[in-house]
C-alpha cells in the first residue's frame, strides 16, 4: 500500500519550528480540528481549517488539513468527482507553497516536510488509480525531503511515523507489487523489523501522529504479518477515542472476525451496515459469511452472504482484500459441496483481490485442491 509509505497525514504538525505552531491558538485549533475530523464532525473541522487558511493564506498546513478531511468525508473520492478535483487542487497548492518556502531556505525543516506530505498525498492518489509510474515520479521528488526526517527521529519523536512507514513499506510493498522492484534502486534500502520498532515506539511517544501509528500498526500486523489478534490492541484505542470513525469501525469488525471473535464483531458489523454505503455493506456481508461458515458451519447461509457481498462495490485500499475473503469463502464452500467447476472459478477470481499474508497462504492451499 504505497499510500502508507508516502502518506504523512499529520507530519507537518510535528515540527516545533513551524510558524503555524509558534501560535498557541493555532496549535490548539489544529488539535481540535483533527479531533473533530477523526470523529467525523466535518462541519466543525471544516470551520476550523478554513479559519486557519484565512489566517495563514501562504502556509501549506490548512490546505493539507482540508485535503485530509475530504479524503474521509467524501470516501471514496472517485465517486465524488467535484470534491476530487478540489482535493487535488489543494494538494498542488500545498506543494507550491511548501516548495516556495524550501527554495528560500533549504535548511528549513518545516518546508521540506510540507513538500513530502503534499507529494505523498499526490502519490497516494495515483496509487489508488493504479498509475504506478506517476507514483514513482512523486516518490522520487519526495525522497530527498523524506531522508531529512529519517535522520532526525532522535530530535523529534513525531518523525518515528514517517521513518517507520518508509522502512517497512519500502520492503513490503514491492514484495506484493513486483512491478515496482526495478525502481527501488533509486531509494535507500528499508528494514521491516526496524520499521515495526519505529511504528511501535510512535504509538507511545508521539502526539500528533499517534492515531496514524496505531492504525498502521494494526494494518501491518493483519495484512503483512498475518497476525490480526495482535492488531486488535492497536485498533482498540482508536475505536474507544473515535467511535464514529468509519475506517476504525471497519478495521475493528474485520480484525475481530479474523481473530474468531464473532460475537464481539457483531456490533461493529451492524455499525458498518448502518453507514448505508455499498463499500461498507459489502464488507459487512463478507464478515457475516465468515461467521456462518467458520463458527456456525452453515454453508448455505455462508454462501448467501458471500454472494450478496460480491454484488456490492469494493474500494481499492480498505475493502479490496475483504472482497478477496469473500471469494476465498465461496471457493471453500464449493469445495465442500463438491462443485469443482465453481471451486476453480472462485479460487481464480480471488487472486485479483488478495494481498493479505494469510489470504495468500489460503490461496496457495486452495490452488492445490486442499
Amino acid at each position: 500500500m504505497i499510500r502508507a509509505l508516502l502518506l504523512f497525514l499529520l507530519l507537518f504538525c510535528s515540527q516545533l519550528q513551524a510558524q503555524i505552531l509558534q501560535d498557541p491558538a493555532a496549535k490548539a485549533q489544529i488539535s481540535q480540528g483533527l479531533n473533530n475530523l477523526y470523529q467525523y464532525d466535518f462541519k466543525e473541522s471544516s470551520a476550523i481549517f478554513n479559519s486557519l487558511k484565512a489566517k495563514y493564506p501562504r502556509h501549506p498546513a490548512p490546505y493539507l488539513l482540508l485535503a485530509m478531511q475530504w479524503e474521509q468525508q467524501y470516501f471514496p473520492l472517485k465517486d465524488h468527482p467535484a470534491q476530487g478535483k478540489n482535493y487535488l487542487a489543494h494538494l498542488e497548492k500545498a506543494y507550491e507553497l511548501a516548495q516556495n518556502l524550501y527554495n528560500k531556505n533549504e535548511n528549513d525543516l518545516e518546508a521540506s516536510f510540507f513538500c513530502t506530505a503534499s507529494l505523498g498525498f499526490l502519490a497516494a492518489y495515483e496509487a489508488d488509480e493504479q498509475n504506478f509510474m506517476k507514483v514513482v515520479s512523486y516518490a522520487k521528488k519526495a525522497y530527498g525531503f523524506l531522508k531529512i526526517g529519517m535522520q532526525n527521529t532522535d530530535k523529534q519523536p513525531e518523525l518515528l511515523y514517517s521513518s517507520g512507514m518508509y522502512n517497512y513499506y519500502s520492503v513490503a510493498y514491492p514484495e506484493i507489487h513486483p512491478v515496482l522492484k526495478p525502481f527501488m534502486f533509486l531509494f535507500q534500502d528499508g528494514n521491516k523489523r526496524l520499521g515495526l520498532t519505529q511504528l511501535e515506539a510512535g504509538t507511545r511517544r508521539t502526539l500528533f501522529v499517534k492515531n496514524e501509528c496505531l492504525f498502521y500498526m494494526g494494518y501491518v500486523q493483519n495484512k503483512y504479518e498475518g497476525n490480526p489478534a495482535r492488531a486488535l490492541a492497536y485498533n482498540q484505542q482508536l475505536v474507544e477515542n473515535f467511535p464514529n470513525n468509519h475506517w476504525y469501525i471497519l478495521q475493528r469488525a474485520e480484525l475481530l472476525t479474523l481473530s474468531g471473535k464473532f460475537e464481539e464483531a457483531e456490533p461493529y458489523i451492524e455499525k458498518m451496515e448502518a453507514i448505508k454505503s455499498g463499500y461498507y455493506t459489502g464488507a459487512a456481508y463478507t464478515l457475516r459469511g465468515m461467521r456462518e461458515e467458520v463458527q456456525r458451519k452453515d454453508l448455505k447461509k455462508a454462501e448467501y452472504w458471500y454472494q450478496k457481498a460480491i454484488a456490492f462495490p469494493f474500494e481499492e485500499r480498505l475493502t479490496k482484500d475483504i472482497r478477496g475473503l469473500a471469494y476465498l469463502g465461496l471457493a471453500r464452500v464449493s469445495y465442500r459441496e463438491n462443485k469443482p467447476h465453481l471451486f476453480r472459478k472462485y479460487v481464480k477470481q480471488s487472486a485479483d483481490y488478495i494481498e493479505y499474508k494469510n489470504s495468500l497462504i489460503e490461496y496457495k492451499r486452495l490452488s492445490h485442491g486442499k
